[in-house]
């Protein structure tokens, strides 16, 4: 669970991607500030610019932020063949998690580290045999 160098690949979930987003945790966005700067790999699933979407309509805030955040990473697509990987995915874990996840093992465990606040998401992530890493996590 330890932090790479600054070529590094991290997958964004929408729990810290929220949290870098909305300002709830300085450490996140100090984090993506300085992957972004050592021009790290930052990569997620388009499903994150729905969830981000409608957290900012939820909160009555403008969608032009999710599009701005988004712009700084490697959207993976979602199909029928996500679908069914994320339906394959063991132990149970959120249906938008599992999505997420495996959107992450088409990328693959080792070659890219999972950035979650959730904590039944990172223990999912660990099993299936990926770094994990929380950056709003008190260090």
């Amino acid at each position: 669970m330890s932090e790479r160098g600054p070529r590094a690949a991290w997958y964004i979930d929408s729990s810290i991607a929220l949290r870098i987003l909305l300002g709830h945790s300085r450490t996140a966005v100090e984090w993506f500030d300085a992957q972004a700067e050592a021009g790290s790999a930052l990569i997620s699933s388009r499903l994150l610019e729905l969830e981000m979407t409608r957290v900012l309509r939820r909160e009555g805030l403008g969608v032009t932020a999710a599009e701005a955040f988004t712009a700084e990473l490697t959207l993976l697509r979602v199909d029928d063949a996500l679908l069914r990987e994320a339906a394959a995915i063991r132990p149970h874990v959120k249906s938008l998690d599992a999505l997420h996840l495996a959107s992450a093992q088409r990328i693959g465990p080792g070659h890219v580290t999972v950035v979650t606040h959730d904590a039944a998401m990172a223990r999912v992530a660990d099993t299936l045999g990926f770094d994990v890493f929380d950056p709003a996590a008190e260090h």
